[in-house]
């Protein structure tokens, strides 16, 4: 079993290295478009990743909270008949909605694996079948954690993740090649890498992208309706890769980034979650669209 590289973003579409004096424009520049775009097509779909694009990135994931002001911005968002609002991420869907903590709103849980919302109703069927072999992988990786102090394993139900973001530096390839060395010989299950994570995951042809293709059909937005997803993980590269490809001219990544990785997808950036905020809170702010139809 291979580790998969950044994001699981297929050969073919990794982004292109930048050239000589390229760079993303900071997406408050892009602000004035995006806002006109909506106004002609009536909807505007936002699609935000949330460790460290929603939230700040913290020593543990059960610390990580949405701030208050981000959380008022949502909201109002969410209230909007001329908003499509979902939110995207690794943990577990139970995780993810009960931090987000607004009823009714669409979450993907598991990189897409699993989604609901209003209408929406999606569990990946190769990863819930993948469930006793990432049991099997549990039981061989954690006994090797006692010689990796920092690190400890997460049970998602359809991931695994193993935290490492309190591992000494120089302990990350041996623990790499201690994962790889036990979870390979389990067929069906790869290794990927996020943010100072490590993820056992079903071998399914499935990532973040195609979780954004799935809701974009369900949600059926009209044409030229502006697709923006928020995201600051090398997942959520296949995201920006499948709005770039499969939704060019209405759909763009913002990437999450301080600062910002020119070789990705994205066509802008923002430096932090609090910028995000700022972002979401001024979409928020722009007036209502009359007739718009109520969305969900």
């Amino acid at each position: 079993m291979a580790i998969a590289g950044k994001g699981e973003t297929p050969a073919a579409n990794v982004p292109a290295e930048p050239e000589a004096g390229q760079r993303l424009l900071h997406a408050a520049q892009k602000l004035p478009a995006w806002m006109e775009a909506w106004r002609r097509a009536g909807k505007l779909v936002l699609l935000l990743a949330f460790d460290g694009t929603l939230a700040p990135i913290v020593p543990r994931p059960e610390q990580a909270e949405l701030p208050e002001a981000t959380r008022g911005a949502l909201e109002q968002l969410q209230a909007r008949a001329d908003v499509h609002l979902a939110v995207l991420s690794g943990r577990a869907l139970w995780d993810i909605r009960g931090r987000i903590g607004l009823p009714g709103i669409t979450c993907a849980g598991n990189h897409g694996m699993e989604i609901e919302g209003p209408g929406i109703a999606r569990l990946h069927p190769e990863a819930a079948a993948a469930r006793p072999k990432l049991e099997q992988a549990a039981q061989m990786v954690q006994p090797l954690l006692s010689d990796f102090a920092g690190a400890w394993l997460e049970d998602k139900e359809l991931t695994l993740s193993l935290h490492y973001r309190e591992l000494a530096d120089e302990r990350v390839p041996a623990l790499t090649a201690a994962v790889l060395e036990r979870v390979s010989p389990i067929r069906g299950l790869r290794l990927t890498h996020g943010k100072k994570v490590l993820e056992v995951r079903p071998k399914a042809a499935w990532h973040k992208g195609h979780a954004v293709l799935f809701l974009l059909e369900q949600l059926r937005p009209p044409p030229g309706t502006p697709v923006l997803y928020f995201g600051d993980d090398t997942t959520d590269e296949d995201a920006f890769v499948a709005l770039r490809d499969v939704h060019a001219g209405a759909g763009e990544g913002i990437q999450v980034a301080d600062p910002p990785v020119l070789a990705s997808a994205a066509s802008s950036y923002l430096r932090s979650p609090a910028e995000v905020g700022e972002q979401l809170a001024a979409l928020a702010a722009a007036p209502e669209l009359p007739g718009a139809l109520p969305t969900g």
